[in-house]
């Protein structure tokens, strides 16, 4: 299956970490799909397309998702999780506070601040 990466920006501009953490999600081997989320973020979409090797991008545009609040974010991968066999996202607040909510919600282990997928 395929690997989502979820971007961090400020609903204008994709911030440089999501290419970092896309790096890493290619090295577990499976086609990689990027998810924007947030609200009037379509120029972020536009430009997480444009990085390389990603497969598709996945835009999700609420006013809800506006502020990042793990919560909403959760709620939204969690109802992506059929799909996806790994969630990467950056390690940047907006990651730290998703992430281990996701994991909860999914009932599984969640690995942060690793350095090297071998």
């Amino acid at each position: 299956m395929t690997t989502l990466v979820i971007a961090d920006h400020d609903n204008a501009s994709l911030f440089g970490q999501t290419a970092k953490a896309l790096s890493a999600a290619l090295q577990l081997g499976a086609p990689v799909d990027v998810l924007v989320a947030g609200h009037d973020c379509a120029a972020v979409a536009a430009q997480a397309a444009t990085l390389s090797q990603v497969n598709r991008v996945l835009h999700a545009d609420d006013g809800a998702l506006g502020h990042h609040l793990a919560e909403a974010m959760a709620a939204l991968i969690l109802s992506l999780a059929p799909h996806y066999d790994a969630f990467v996202a950056p390690a940047t607040s907006m990651g730290k506070n998703v992430m281990p909510r996701l994991a909860a919600l999914l009932d599984v282990m969640q690995l942060s601040d690793i350095i090297a997928v071998d």
